[in-house]
């Protein structure tokens, strides 16, 4: 794990193998995101320009997914037991975050580590005033062969296409990945991931989520991301985003949750 954005790099389940992707051309420095495991975006998702206007209304920055992810967070505690380990992080506002985002906040995420990877991310508005975010548990996940993966649970369900003009389409039957694929899904949370050598099943409490994989040529133009690399992962992203933004009036909070199993 990471202290710079509560990030979960790897998680190798003892009997299952690696439940995570991490990218062999990860860059390891002061305030870049690590490509691979399950970056925190925060308290926007994506390019600004394309987040609602009362998320991005009052941001000074047009950096991608917010700032959570590039910011060293504190260890709060680590709690093990015989089912696993349970790391709690947090995050506040300070003099950095101000200038770019005029909000007080507290983040806490919560990881309980063990047969499942299981996270809570909370977001504590403690502004005067009412806080909008979007936000993503951004989850990189194994493969060995994209070509022969499938993603069920969005079967007959919409989805926003990013590479086609925001286009609302429907899908049909099981995801495929045969070119490049960014898609915001509206709706329930729960998927099954069918790759050649394992399953995995991915569920939250939020109602959009992403399916990315960046393919040949934009593989070419990620900052540790081999040009091969697309062959062997994709990203199944739990998130509150477009419509499903949230907006945490003075004093409250939310919740964000997701686990991840794995079976052969």
């Amino acid at each position: 794990m990471c202290l710079q954005g509560a990030q979960l790099t790897q998680f190798k389940h003892s009997q299952r193998g690696e439940m995570l992707w991490l990218s062999p051309d990860a860059l390891y420095k002061k305030g870049a995101s690590v490509r691979g495991g399950i970056p925190v975006c925060w308290p926007w998702f994506g390019a600004l320009a394309f987040n609602p206007d009362v998320v991005k209304e009052a941001v000074q920055s047009q950096q991608a997914h917010g700032f959570a992810r590039e910011l060293e967070w504190n260890l709060e505690r680590i709690c093990e037991s015989a089912q696993g380990v349970r790391i709690t992080m947090t995050l506040s506002h300070n003099e950095q975050t101000l200038k770019i985002w005029p909000h007080e906040f507290k983040l806490v995420c919560q990881f309980e580590l063990g047969d499942t990877i299981a996270i809570e991310l909370t977001s504590q508005n403690l502004s005067p005033s009412h806080m909008a975010i979007s936000q993503a548990l951004h989850t990189y996940l194994p493969t060995q062969n994209i070509h022969k993966t499938r993603v069920l649970g969005a079967g007959n369900g919409q989805y926003i296409d990013a590479l086609d003009n925001w286009q609302l389409k429907k899908q049909v039957g099981a995801i495929g990945f045969n070119q490049e694929v960014d898609r915001i899904y509206l709706g329930d949370n729960q998927y099954q991931i069918l790759t050649p050598n394992k399953q995995f099943s991915l569920c939250s409490n939020s109602h959009s989520s992403i399916v990315w994989n960046p393919w040949i040529n934009k593989s070419k133009r990620l900052s540790g991301f081999p040009q091969q690399g697309y062959k062997n992962m994709l990203c199944i992203e739990s998130a509150n985003v477009l419509s499903d933004h949230l907006k945490l009036a003075p004093g409250k909070s939310h919740t964000l949750k997701m686990q991840l199993t794995c079976s052969d």
